[in-house]
């Protein structure tokens, strides 16, 4: 389509050659990215991505409390600019996000200051003055790490305060109407969490401590509706689906992306490590789950009003039903933005995890 500017003489065969040297066009710029807890899971995960895109389309710019830390320089390694920067002091937020085109946050519901009696302070102030930092900044495109309500989709029956607040903080970047795109990357339950001997003893010993018949237990409340557990490699996918968020953003916006890699059961997630691993394993139910213990922990009673929630909305983690369908088309277009192929374009299955971790070792 043409443009409907004036054309003026430009049919003339006189207006097709100048004696103006031929200018090359210019490359466009990166387009500047910047991560808001750049050593986190998340945020890592998300900055190792963006890192090997082959187009060089995007810069990339972390925030960390700590730049000296081991983390932070392993992320400064992958060439990313690092910059000190605290969520509660707006001034340090605005200069950090200063001339990016997009941001990635993820707010941390488990962060030691809100475990202090004497704070008064929420994550959805946290959550509002990052927002306002990368609107003051001039950010276009804003993809949070957040949920839907656990309240509102079960019409009050179980809040919970870490799917809630989260909820709040991305209904608000989106009211703001400042923002080109505001997504939400909603992550499912860790594949990672299998991995922590400290977690172990909360749900039963599995996959560390073996009962007294030398099986492996995982014990917990059921999921709920169809038990269609959604499992995120936070490593290997995570990364790749917000990647494939920026690749295209205005697709996404308005939009909740179940960032998931694997579906399963507790049930099926047990057998497929007995699979693997050739380790005798089972799933133990508890019945109700306000019976799940949380040791006085603020993550695990997290976790607790978790079951209670999903098991109320029939197992609906995101409020809909679950599908990694989206997922998996923005890890493969992710994934061949950073020149991988075949395999390496596919989500990560439980069975693939568990041989990684726990086989040969």
């Amino acid at each position: 389509m043409q443009s409907s500017g004036p054309r003026g003489n430009e049919d003339h065969p006189s207006a097709r050659f100048t004696n103006k040297p031929f200018e090359p066009f210019e490359e466009m710029s990166p387009k500047l990215i910047t991560v808001f807890g750049a050593t986190g899971a998340q945020g890592s995960s998300v900055l190792r991505s963006l890192a090997t895109n082959t187009s060089n389309q995007f810069a990339l710019r972390g925030t960390t409390r700590d730049p000296s830390s081991d983390s932070a320089k392993r992320i400064s390694a992958l060439g990313v600019e690092l910059v000190k920067a605290d969520g509660w002091d707006i001034a340090s937020m605005v200069a950090a996000f200063k001339g990016s085109w997009g941001a990635f946050v993820n707010t941390n519901s488990d962060d030691p200051i809100f475990e202090d009696p004497g704070n008064t302070r929420t994550e959805v102030e946290l959550g509002k003055l990052v927002v306002d930092a990368a609107i003051e900044a001039g950010v276009e495109v804003f993809v949070y790490s957040g949920f839907n309500s656990a309240k509102e989709i079960t019409n009050g029956k179980v809040a919970n305060p870490a799917f809630d607040d989260k909820y709040a903080i991305g209904q608000y970047a989106k009211s703001t109407g400042a923002f080109k795109s505001v997504v939400l990357a909603s992550p499912g339950d860790y594949f990672e969490n299998f991995t922590h001997p400290d977690l172990a003893p909360v749900f039963g010993g599995f996959p560390f401590i073996p009962s007294e018949d030398g099986t492996l237990i995982f014990r917990s409340p059921k999921w709920g509706g169809k038990e269609d557990v959604p499992f995120i490699s936070i490593s290997d996918d995570y990364g790749d689906i917000v990647h494939g968020i920026f690749l295209d953003p205005e697709k996404w916006n308005g939009k909740l992306v179940q960032a998931v890699s694997d579906i399963r059961s507790w049930e099926d997630s047990i057998q497929a490590f007995e699979r693997v691993t050739d380790k005798k394993a089972r799933f133990e139910e508890i019945p109700r789950w306000q019976d799940f213990d949380t040791y006085g922990i603020r993550a695990l009673e997290t976790v607790k009003l978790m079951f209670g929630f999903c098991q109320e909305s029939g197992g609906r983690y995101y409020g809909e039903e679950t599908e990694k369908h989206t997922a998996a088309g923005l890890k493969k277009a992710a994934a061949e933005a950073r020149g991988l192929s075949d395999d390496q374009t596919k989500l990560l299955t439980l069975e693939e995890f568990f041989k990684r971790e726990f086989v040969g070792k």
